[in-house]
């Protein structure tokens, strides 16, 4: 039987796992693993900087909803890490940060880039540990996807001595792992969901609010098929944006909506509100301006129990998996009889539409029909310098040509006075040549498309 060494094990549990993707920067304490992934057909970002690493497996896993993973050297390649982890910590994203170590045998003779890595990370992960038997490897990179996925998620750290993953084993020796992940989340109980499904039926004003805890969960689905059977209005926070298409009658963005003054004084605020994997902090307005309404019923479901009644009191709290719940309310709501709420639906759209307009949103709005990568919206002036506003970013005036023919602005109100198309100059050819002449056409609006 032929031998495999610990980066070929974590390579092979890492693919066994579903994962494809690995953002790292090239370090001699982990060329076994690197290798390995190379043979196996994964997708390497190397990138030029470990800060760069950690912060690109912290935003593929908060876009895709699957674990980031990244990959760096020893010493200071995991010391650069470091704020993209604690970023992922504190909002709870599921990261794997693998590291490389200096070796067992040399600790205490001050070898290379040796220092306490795994006691500095242990305060911003959900779990660290170091492997010192290389048959345990796969053993221990099962544990740790378990650990970063199941429950509230967050990144743990797994250290890897290069003594420890150079070391070759036996195949037939090696207790593979065969699941990563507990077939079954955390439900409710049936009376929870009834009491729920009761609270936002005589509701007048309900309100769905949905954070990182249905996103993560793989819940989104279920959550545009709830809000879509009752006809409650969903608000979304970063981490959960998109799980319900804004441009339909269901999805508001995000929490600030219910926190605006004109909301309170025309529509009226949420008489019940529904918290999905959504935990009440600053994001949510803190606590003397809370984008939750104080006199309005809460429910609140997360994964975490502690989570429940943080910064407030709430009516119903219910620790379950979100995707969970969403399935069993969808189950038990199909067979009532939901009111209409087009009149609340129809304030707060309303309301949606008169929120101040950025210039940064209004040029987003003017760019969407345009299609050439040439142009883009950008906080640079033509000449590269950063701007101090968006409007000063590109002036024109209301109606002029734009590079893509639209005609510039969509009115030519006061409030519509600015074309933020800008020119990148770092698109720009720095010598003279056909190029070059093309580029200085397009920076005058003359651009051969449209």
């Amino acid at each position: 039987m032929a031998n495999v060494h610990g980066g070929e094990m974590t390579a092979r549990v890492l693919e066994e796992a579903g994962v494809r993707e690995i953002f790292t920067l090239h370090g001699g304490h982990i060329d076994p693993f690197l290798e390995a992934c190379d043979r196996r057909g994964f997708r390497i970002v190397d990138t030029r900087h470990e800060q760069a690493a950690a912060h690109m497996a912290d935003g593929w896993a908060r876009t895709t909803g699957r674990l980031g993973v990244c990959v760096v050297t020893a010493g200071p390649g995991i010391t650069d890490a470091v704020t993209g982890v604690a970023n992922a910590y504190m909002d709870c994203v599921p990261m794997l940060v693998i590291a490389g170590r200096s070796p067992l045998r040399d600790d205490d003779t001050l070898p290379l880039q040796g220092f306490p890595q795994l006691e500095m990370m242990r305060p911003i992960t959900k779990w660290a540990r170091c492997v010192v038997h290389p048959e345990r490897i796969p053993e221990y990179v099962a544990m740790a996807i378990r650990e970063a996925t199941t429950g509230r998620p967050g990144p743990v750290y797994l250290e890897l001595p290069i003594d420890v993953l150079f070391a070759p084993r036996p195949e037939d020796s090696i207790a593979w792992p065969e699941s990563f992940r507990p077939q079954h989340a955390p439900a409710a109980a049936g009376a929870a969901v009834d009491a729920v499904l009761d609270l936002l039926e005589r509701a007048e004003r309900p309100a769905i609010l949905a954070g990182g805890g249905v996103w993560f969960s793989g819940g989104a689905e279920a959550l545009r098929v709830f809000a879509e059977t009752t006809s409650v209005p969903v608000f979304m926070n970063a981490k959960a944006r998109g799980a319900v298409p804004e441009d339909g009658p269901l999805g508001f963005g995000g929490f600030a909506l219910l926190a605006s003054p004109a909301l309170r004084e025309g529509a009226g605020v949420p008489d019940v509100v529904l918290l999905l994997g959504a935990r009440l902090g600053l994001f949510t307005g803190g606590r003397r301006s809370s984008a939750v309404p104080p006199d309005a019923k809460v429910i609140q479901v997360d994964i975490e129990g502690e989570e429940i009644g943080r910064n407030r009191t709430v009516d119903l709290g219910i620790v379950a998996d979100c995707a969970e719940f969403l399935a069993q309310l969808n189950e038990r709501a199909a067979g009532r009889r939901w009111p209409e709420r087009s009149a609340w639906l129809d304030a707060l759209a309303l309301r949606a539409r008169r929120r101040p307009s950025s210039s940064r949103r209004r040029s987003k709005a003017i760019a969407r029909p345009c299609t050439h990568s040439a142009w883009r919206t950008s906080s640079r002036s033509s000449s590269g310098r950063m701007t101090s506003s968006w409007p000063t970013a590109a002036k024109r005036r209301a109606g002029s040509p734009t590079p893509c023919g639209c005609g510039g602005l969509v009115d030519s109100s006061p409030t519509a006075t600015w074309d933020a198309w800008a020119w990148d100059s770092r698109l720009r050819p720095r010598r003279s040549s056909p190029t070059r002449k093309r580029a200085s056409s397009w920076s005058r609006g003359t651009a051969p498309w449209g």
